[in-house]
């Protein structure tokens, strides 16, 4: 396949340690060379990925042992270990990052030794995730995460001051925070939040092929890609859901190339991380980046392994350029919504979506003739509207 041709250091090698064998159509350990050429290096041990999403079930056979007590911000006792989406999204997120193989499904993530620190938000019908989301980013890197990973979305024109703290917040603690474009291309492309906020990287999708998935979202903002097309997921009840798609999907492998990095190199700040993931990235097409797919194709061995793979210390960091760059002005954005919508949800091509009306809000500042207006519609960043999840 041209992804395999594209994406891969050589032929997969035979490895002398026990491993999970990954089912055959999860086609990124190939594309990668994961099995003969990254696991040698690591595995993701001693590293934490907090999942902010609909929580995790920690009882998946998929998931044994791999999933600590987290937080649930709705204010429950389920320390994020129940996953209250109906196929379970946080689940299947958790499983592309930490599978273990085994149950019913044999599902593999790419770093099978890290552990999932799982933060339920609410229920995507529920409302506003702005404070949830700040309060999940807190809370994981206050309990040892490396990693964030936020297959979440919620439309905004800014980013609120209270999110982009909390993400200022985890940059000062050296934890990396990931996030996807979006899954409405072609037919929309409204920005979200947490992707456009300073300081998260945000994760385009491509097929096998190594083309730009049809439905991730273009923006300024897109740094890189990482497969989500063409994929299956494992639901929170161990069904097995062979033709999920979308930028979530992305960015959960993004994050556990990011703590098998982190695994093999744990002196490396996250700053340089996500250096090195942009440098040795595959471009697609002719141009250096593009608004769907960023700087390209995260090629994992590259970036893990610097003493074969050398990056100038001067290379260009956008996510964190952008962080800089914030840090350093005096504006800041409203906190949240001036006013807050009854949420609903709706159904499209027959599966359903979350649309939750958080609310529309215009703010007048009187100060040098500056208006500043915050459009918030949120939703749950499921794997495509394609998917069963």
């Amino acid at each position: 396949m041209a992804a395999a041709t594209a994406m891969t250091y050589g032929a997969t090698a035979s490895i002398a340690f026990a491993a999970p064998t990954p089912r055959a159509d999860e086609w990124w350990f190939h594309a990668w060379s994961v099995q003969g050429k990254v696991w040698p290096l690591s595995r993701g041990s001693g590293v934490t990925v907090a999942v902010i999403d609909t929580g995790v079930n920690a009882k998946l056979p998929e998931l044994s042992g791999a999933v600590l007590p987290g937080l649930d911000t709705v204010g429950g006792r389920t320390g994020g270990q129940v996953d209250f989406d109906k196929p379970g999204h946080g689940t299947a997120m958790a499983a592309l990052i930490a599978g273990q193989g085994g149950g019913t499904t044999d599902f593999t993530g790419l770093a099978p030794e890290a552990k999932i620190m799982p933060v339920r938000l609410l229920d995507r019908s529920e409302g506003d995730w702005v404070t949830p989301i700040s309060q999940g980013i807190k809370y994981a890197v206050d309990h040892g995460a490396k990693v964030v990973n936020m297959s979440i979305g919620q439309q905004a024109f800014q980013c609120p001051e209270e999110l982009q703290d909390s993400i200022g917040y985890a940059i000062q603690h050296d934890v990396v925070l990931v996030a996807p474009a979006g899954n409405e291309g072609p037919t929309g492309n409204a920005p979200e939040i947490p992707a456009r906020c300073p300081g998260v990287l945000t994760v385009g999708a491509v097929t096998k092929e190594s083309k730009a998935w049809s439905g991730s979202v273009p923006h300024n903002y897109v740094t890189l890609a990482a497969p989500g097309a063409q994929m299956g997921a494992v639901g929170k009840d161990g069904t097995y859901y062979p033709h999920s798609q979308g930028t979530s999907g992305a960015a959960a492998l993004t994050s556990a190339a990011i703590a098998l990095i982190r695994a093999h190199n744990p002196t490396m700040s996250g700053r340089t991380v996500v250096q090195r993931l942009i440098a040795t990235a595959m471009r697609i097409g002719d141009k250096k980046w593009n608004p769907k797919t960023g700087f390209g194709v995260i090629l994992v061995r590259g970036a893990m392994d610097p003493g074969n793979y050398s990056v100038s210390a001067n290379a260009p960091n956008p996510v964190y350029a952008a962080f800089d760059k914030w840090k350093a002005s005096t504006y800041r954005a409203p906190s949240r919504p001036l006013a807050t919508a009854k949420p609903k949800t709706v159904h499209s091509g027959g599966v359903a979506t979350s649309t939750i009306v958080a609310g529309v809000a215009a703010a007048l500042l009187v100060v040098g003739g500056l208006i500043t207006g915050l459009l918030v519609l949120s939703r749950r960043r499921g794997l495509g509207r394609t998917s069963h999840l």
